[in-house]
This record gives C-alpha cells, sequence and structure tokens, in this order.
C-alpha cells in the first residue's frame, strides 16, 4: 500500500520536482556521512579521556583517605538581580511619599517617621548583598531635624576612609524645623554648605522654618535661637551653593515685609534653571533689622521656562507685585494660593493663568475662623476669563450652590473644568446628599441649559475636610478611584485619610458621614439651607507632651551615634500658668526652646 502511494506521488509530480528533491536528499546524505566520520574520529579521544576520569577518581579517593582531606562546597545563594530586590523594597514600603511621615520633633523617639527611619537603617544591616540597595533608600531623602545632624551628615559626606561615596546617593534634602543655636550657627551653616557642595546628584532641597522663629521667640531675654541664618541673603548664600544648577524641586520660606527677600529670591531662580516646583511658604518675622529701600523695579527680567508648578502666599504681597510684572512662566500648571486670605491675585492670573489646569485655594488650617468667605464670588466671576484651560479648581465656601451661580455669571464659560473641590470648616462635618441637593438648589432658581458655563463638570464635586498638606486634593486626586463606591485610604501626615468619590475626611470622622436612612440624625439634616452643616464633636485637648517624650528628657544623644530625639519636659510652674489662661495669645510650643535641639556636647 506505501508503495503504491509513492508511485501515485511520483506520477502526479514533474520530473524536474523530482529531480530537485532527489539532489537536495543526496546533499543532506553527504554532509549526515560527514558528521559521522568526524564524530567517529573523535571516539578515541573519548574512551582516553574516560580512562584518564576513572583514573583522576581513584586517585582522589585516595588521596582523601590519606589525608582526611574535605573539598569545600560552595554553599553560597545566588545573588538576586537588582529588579527583583527593588521589587522587595517596593512591597516593603522602603522608599514612602514625603507626604506620608510627620518629621515633627515633638512627636517623640517613637513617631511613624522615626520607626520608619530605624526600619530603613535595619535593612541595611540585613546582609551584604542588601547593604548597597537599602544604603541607596536610606540615603536618597535626608530629613534633618537637629542642627547636630548637619554636622553628623557633613563628616559623613567628607569621609575619605569610607570607601564609598555617599553623596552620590542623596537626591533630597529636607530641613524640618530646624533651630540653630547663635554660638553653633557659624560651623553648622558651613557644614550645611559643604552638604550641598558634596551633594552632586541633589535634585530636591526644602525648609520648613522653625515655629519659634515666626512666633517671635527669638526676640525674648536670653534667647539663644539664632534668626540670622533665615535672613534672604543666607538662605540665597548655600542654596546657590554649587546646587542651585540642579535643582528640580524648591521650598524655602519667603519673608512676607522683605523686598530684599525678593532680590534674594531672583538670584536664586536665575540660577535655577531646571526648576520644575517651587514653594514659598510664608515667613512672618517681626522687629528685623530695618532693610534699605529697594525698588524692584530695576530687576531684569527673568524666564524660569521650565516651572510648571507654584505654590506662594497673597501676604507676600512684594512677590505678587514682582512676579506678575517681572517674572515670565510660560510653563505653569500648577498654582497653590497659601493661606488664602479670599483675594485672588487676578493680575498674577491674567499674566500667568493661561496654561494653568490646576487652581488650589489653601485655607489657614489652623484658624478656620480666619476664612473671608464672603469676598470670593469677584475672584470666580474673573476667573474664567484668565485660566480658560483650568480643569481642577479647589475653593473655600460655605454654599456648593452660590459657587454654581458665580461660575454661571461668569463672562466666559470654563469649559474644561472636571474637578471642583469645597473646603470645609476643620471643625464641621457634611453629607453627601448635600452635593446633590446643592445642585438642585442651583437647577431650581437656574436655567439647567446654563450648566453649559461648566459642561464637563457634571456634579464632580468633593467635600474637603481635612486640613494637614497643601497637595491633599493632588495626594488624593478623583481619577485616583476607578468607581464612585470605592473608597481609598491612605496616610498624610500620620494621619489615616479616607478618599471617596464626594469627600476627603480623616478617618477618625469618616464614620459619621455615613447616616442611616431611618435614624434621627438623617431627619435632623433636613434644614432650608441644603448645605447645611452640622458641628463637630468637641476636639480633643490632649496636651501637646506625651508621657513618652517627657520620660525621655534626661537622655542626651548625637546624631553621630544615631542617639533617639532629647526632650525636656515643661517647668511644673509654666504649666500651671498656662492652663490658668496665662499667655493665651502666644503658641504652646514656643515656651520650651531647648526640647527639639540636639544634645551637641553635654559633657563639661
Amino acid at each position: 500500500m506505501e508503495h503504491n502511494a509513492v508511485l501515485v506521488e511520483l506520477v502526479g509530480r514533474s520530473l524536474d520536482d523530482i529531480a530537485q528533491e532527489l539532489a537536495t536528499l543526496r546533499c543532506e546524505k553527504s554532509a549526515l556521512e560527514g558528521e559521522t566520520a568526524r564524530l567517529n574520529a573523535l571516539m578515541p579521544e573519548l574512551q582516553t579521556l574516560r580512562k584518564d576520569n576513572v583514573e583522576f577518581r581513584g586517585a582522589l579517593k585516595f588521596f582523601v583517605r590519606q589525608t582526611q582531606f574535605v573539598p569545600g562546597i560552595d554553599r553560597s545563594p545566588s545573588e538576586l538581580p537588582a529588579e527583583v530586590v527593588s521589587v522587595v523594597f517596593d512591597e516593603l514600603a522602603l522608599i514612602t511619599p514625603s507626604y506620608e511621615y510627620n518629621p515633627d520633633v515633638h512627636l517623640g523617639p517613637h513617631s511613624p517617621f522615626k520607626d520608619h527611619v530605624r526600619f530603613q537603617k535595619g535593612l541595611t544591616l540585613l546582609c551584604k548583598r542588601w547593604w548597597e540597595p537599602a544604603t541607596q533608600a536610606l540615603y536618597k531623602r535626608v530629613v534633618i531635624r537637629h542642627m547636630g545632624q548637619i554636622s553628623a551628615l557633613a563628616r559623613t559626606l567628607s569621609a575619605t576612609d569610607a570607601g564609598y561615596d555617599f553623596s552620590s546617593l542623596v537626591k533630597d534634602i529636607a530641613l524640618h524645623e530646624c533651630a540653630l543655636l547663635k554660638p553653633f550657627s557659624d560651623v553648622v551653616l558651613e557644614d550645611l554648605r559643604l552638604i550641598l557642595r558634596r551633594c552632586k546628584t541633589l535634585q530636591s532641597f526644602s525648609m520648613v522654618p522653625h515655629f519659634n522663629y515666626s512666633s517671635g521667640v527669638w526676640q525674648w531675654l536670653g534667647s539663644a535661637l539664632d534668626v540670622s541664618w533665615m535672613a534672604p541673603g543666607s538662605l540665597r548664600s548655600f542654596v546657590c551653593e554649587g546646587s542651585a544648577t540642579r535643582l528640580l524641586h524648591l521650598e524655602l520660606p519667603l519673608a512676607t515685609d522683605s523686598p530684599s527677600a525678593i532680590v534674594e529670591l531672583h538670584h536664586i531662580l536665575s540660577q535655577a534653571t531646571r526648576l520644575l516646583s517651587l514653594r514659598l511658604p510664608p515667613l512672618y518675622l517681626q522687629n528685623m533689622e530695618d532693610e534699605p529701600p529697594i525698588a524692584l523695579s530695576t530687576l531684569p527680567v527673568l524666564s524660569v521656562s521650565g516651572l510648571n508648578e507654584l505654590q506662594f502666599s497673597t501676604r507676600c504681597c512684594y512677590f505678587t507685585d514682582w512676579a506678575t510684572s517681572y517674572l515670565q512662566l510660560p510653563s505653569l500648571t500648577s498654582l497653590t494660593l497659601l493661606d488664602y486670605d479670599a483675594h485672588i491675585p487676578i493680575p498674577f492670573l491674567v499674566a500667568h493663568g493661561g496654561r494653568l489646569t490646576y487652581l488650589h485655594c489653601y485655607p489657614p488650617g489652623n484658624n478656620p475662623d480666619r476664612w473671608q468667605i464672603s469676598s470670593f464670588d469677584y475672584g470666580l466671576r474673573e476667573l474664567a476669563g484668565v485660566t480658560p484651560m483650568i480643569e481642577h479648581l479647589i475653593v473655600c465656601t460655605r454654599l456648593v450652590s452660590k459657587v454654581l451661580h458665580e461660575l454661571n455669571y461668569a463672562k466666559q464659560p470654563l469649559l474644561h473644568l472636571r474637578h471642583l473641590d469645597v473646603w470645609l470648616h476643620s471643625t464641621r462635618l457634611t453629607r453627601q446628599r448635600v452635593i446633590e441637593l446643592s445642585f438642585n438648589r442651583y437647577d431650581a432658581t437656574t436655567a439647567r441649559a446654563n450648566r453649559e458655563k461648566f459642561p464637563a463638570l457634571d456634579e464632580n464635586v468633593r467635600f474637603l475636610s481635612y486640613h494637614g498638606h497643601s497637595d491633599l486634593p493632588k495626594i488624593c486626586h478623583p481619577s485616583a478611584l476607578c468607581t464612585d463606591d470605592e473608597t481609598r485610604v491612605l496616610s498624610i501626615r500620620d494621619v489615616c485619610v479616607v478618599q471617596t468619590s464626594w469627600c476627603v475626611r480623616a478617618n477618625e470622622a469618616f464614620a459619621e458621614l455615613h447616616e442611616k436612612p431611618n435614624s434621627a440624625t438623617a431627619a435632623s439634616d433636613e434644614e432650608e439651607d441644603p448645605d447645611f452643616v452640622p458641628e463637630d464633636d468637641e476636639e480633643d485637648r490632649t496636651s501637646w507632651i506625651s508621657e513618652d517624650a517627657s520620660d525621655s528628657g534626661s537622655e542626651t544623644g548625637s546624631a553621630d551615634n544615631g542617639g533617639e530625639d532629647s526632650y525636656e519636659p515643661v517647668s511644673e510652674g509654666l504649666d500651671v500658668q498656662l492652663q490658668s489662661g496665662l499667655y493665651t495669645t502666644l503658641p504652646l510650643w514656643a515656651f520650651n526652646e531647648r526640647w527639639d535641639l540636639e544634645a551637641v556636647d553635654s559633657r563639661p
């Protein structure tokens, strides 16, 4: 049968096709014969090697028996690829966002921030293979809270016997409420300049001034706090110390009543040619030396072409006027007005708001009663004309429907507005149905067609009820939720924050936001005003000094040996005066200025 099948196949094929296949088969046969001959030639050598192997094994066994030698076995595990180690560190949350932990010193040595730093240090000691990637994560962001840490870091970076360049690992340096004492300020500032000179890959530098500077404690008789390093000239001297040209993100306190601060800022920005983000929190320094009159108009026009994010306070009137007339920001897309005082700088937006997609009016969270909501209406009506590309708007108001009315009264529509966030007082609560009722109230008093002034908004409105970070709307961006029913939980400055499609709220009060359909609470909220906001329970009046901080008051440590934070508890007499109502006009934290300073040398 097979023979017949072959004949049938050959009958159907042409002679040329058969001849070509026959030639191919002959070539393959010739190649196989050549390979067989080559292998046969190797057989004698293979037999010789097998014989030598048997003799070698016999000699090795004899040698082991005679010398009782046991050859070592390499039991070292294979090294994990760097990509795998990086994934492991990501799962361990070794490198966390800067907003997650609160580095305040008064939280004590067992704060979440200190626990996280200890965890990072522990991973460097886990094994030799993990030392380098763990060290890179440890040095990537350096948070300095004591002046002793500055000198310790300078010694580490300048050490020549370490055999490792730690300065190349530092990408971010943050001075968080670091206070300097006058006897040591010159040395510490020189160490800070040394750090900035050696960190050639530094990309971000931020400074949060100590609260005692703004409170005026440095003026008290006998105070050792040095305020001179907060002067504009000093800030410029160490920021421009070889690092300004490489910076991508910069945060510096800006004196509110100092025109010389604008001059120094001009010099800093002229060198920071790669800057992408600039944050200028206000610094209130009282009774500083009188400054000579400075004409800011003499400064040349400065262009910061790459800057796309800016945060500043309108209380810094010198900066607002200077930036409006003498600063060019062609790439600005994000603007945050810190300590919002109900005044939108319309001239500034006319000059720089053409590309803005994000505008945040961030209120002073420490004192909600200062909000001046009534004077905000004018700015809303003018907003569409100066920021036509706005997509995310965050405002301060009591009535959502009033915001919608103001947007409707504007001459031009906000065609790209997709998200509207509303700040509430920190001592207030609200509920989800308030948003729906606000739109119903707006539709009842206005023709529905007038929603064409904000066609992309729909009902994408959220309430923001947690004050603690100026980037809260970005951290909890609406796009982070895939569905309207999704809930996202994250940590912001040690506070558990819950994000939903309609609110962002601290987790402690989130359960109170959910009303039961048949409960008495649900019925009691049906007020005439759909934006009715009930009062929250009385806030906790717990003292800022914890028991842990008081217990560790006798400790002293230095940055060299990694000692924990040292504290000195407030005296009993002063505590009685505070409880009796004395000194109520001054901040409580301003009295004791030694508890947050690391002991440089406690020896006599």
